[in-house]
């Protein structure tokens, strides 16, 4: 009789280990469906094509730079709820008021980012404004490195907190956090 009960119990166990594999893979189906319409919003409001060919991916990109540079006027004063400072003088960023140490090019990731706040920055926004012609190019994938070090050094020094926000499959947003909604 135990081993019946055990069986018995046995198959519930896999009944509902199989119910909520097919519970998490829909539920992790509408996560990515929605990162998608979330990208393709965003990029819309920029006036970029959602998707592009590799021969109009670079294009695109200058036209979405400049259209940031265009409409995005001068740097803010303070980013993040006040939290995050980039000084374009003395090319120098501060977290609640204390100088960060950060190299070149991580700050001129985190000017685009800051100069692009609220918008999506693509992978090859970031090379064309790093580096400017495009026989200087290094892999795409320097950018990760970049985010990633700038990530840590922010992250370090603002006692956790996340400033670069990754939009899957499309690029990163540097959301600019209403000094309001700060509790």
């Amino acid at each position: 009789m135990a081993v019946e009960t055990l069986s018995a119990r046995l198959v519930e166990i896999e009944a509902m280990l199989d119910r909520s594999r097919r519970r998490f893979e829909e539920g992790s189906r509408l996560v990515e469906e929605a990162h998608r319409s979330l990208a393709e919003v965003q990029q819309l409001l920029l006036g970029s094509p959602v998707t592009l060919s590799a021969e109009d991916n670079e294009e695109a990109a200058s036209r979405l730079l400049e259209s940031l540079k265009a409409n995005g006027g001068d740097l803010p004063a303070t980013l993040c709820g006040g939290r995050l400072a980039v000084d374009p003088v003395q090319r120098l960023i501060r977290i609640d008021g204390h100088p960060i140490g950060i190299t070149e090019m991580e700050y001129r990731v985190l000017e685009l980012l800051a100069f692009a706040r609220n918008n999506v920055v693509t992978r090859q926004m970031l090379l064309k404004h790093l580096y400017r012609r495009s026989d200087d190019q290094p892999q795409p994938k320097i950018i990760d490195v970049f985010i990633s070090k700038l990530r840590k050094k922010l992250r370090s020094a603002a006692g956790g907190a996340e400033f670069i926000e990754t939009i899957p499959q499309r690029g990163w947003i540097l959301r600019d956090i209403q000094n309001s909604s700060v509790a």
